[in-house]
């Protein structure tokens, strides 16, 4: 019987030995807010994993518009290799002109003046197609009769991107010292109409593609100006050269 007692005896101050090594958290006395304890063999094993790299901003949508002139027919003629660069093409905006090599539209009025309007359905196209493909930049690509050098006329007054593409060009091509169109007279290739002056344009609704793309759409937009005397090669070597080196700008 003693032996029995001090065997019980015996496991009962084990017991109570073994319950008092427990730590304060074992025995849940820890406050709430207490920090968990350190418990290295649980904890996560440290990752080496690389931060994720941002995602690149979206690329710019360059359109390109071609044959608004029916007689102006260069940039038509690159339109296919331009949409194989990757830009955004319509055309021919005027495809009676171009059939037919004539300036105007088959009732003889002039597509470039009638995009204030609603009544010309070759014009409507354009805005729904535009509607639908909202550029970010537009060039318009045409040729002057008349021209004796190379311009731009440059939608964006805040823009100096239509300077940057004469600088990078002016060593290849030849661009008009004075060129003029309208009101406004430019210098060293480049017409830059004010906002005054564009404001004074949309009072008569008699404007074109390149003021409606601005106007509209909130980009910069460019017509493309060579003279229609340069062979036809150089010319769409030019209008080539034009929208590249407007590509490479906007994506630098």
């Amino acid at each position: 019987m003693k032996t029995a007692l001090f065997v019980v005896l015996a496991i009962t101050l084990l017991v109570v030995a073994c319950s008092g090594s427990r730590t304060p958290a074992d025995r849940g006395e820890l406050p709430e807010n207490a920090p968990p304890a350190n418990n290295a063999a649980c904890a996560p094993a440290p990752t080496n994993e690389p931060e994720p790299e941002p995602e690149p901003a979206p690329k710019k949508r360059i359109v390109v518009t071609t044959g608004v002139h029916g007689n102006e027919p260069s940039g038509y003629l690159i339109q296919d290799q331009l949409a194989e660069l990757g830009f955004t093409v319509h055309g021919p905006c005027n495809p009676w002109g171009i059939d037919n090599n004539n300036r105007h539209l088959e009732d003889g009025r002039d597509l470039n003046r009638m995009f204030g309007r609603t009544d010309c359905p070759e014009a409507e196209a354009v805005k729904e197609w535009l509607k639908e493909n909202p550029p970010d930049f537009l060039l318009d690509l045409h040729e002057d009769p008349d021209g004796t050098g190379a311009y731009l006329i440059q939608h964006g007054p805040d823009d100096e991107i239509g300077r940057k593409i004469i600088d990078a060009l002016k060593d290849q091509y030849d661009f008009d010292p004075a060129p003029k169109y309208l009101m406004v007279q430019g210098e060293d290739g480049l017409l830059k109409p004010t906002l005054p002056v564009l404001r004074v344009m949309a009072l008569g609704k008699i404007y074109g593609l390149g003021y409606y793309a601005w106007a509209s759409f909130g980009c910069t937009a460019i017509v493309v100006e060579c003279p229609g005397s340069w062979p036809e090669e150089k010319r769409k070597a030019y209008q080539l050269a034009v929208c590249t080196t407007a590509k490479r700008l906007l994506e630098e």
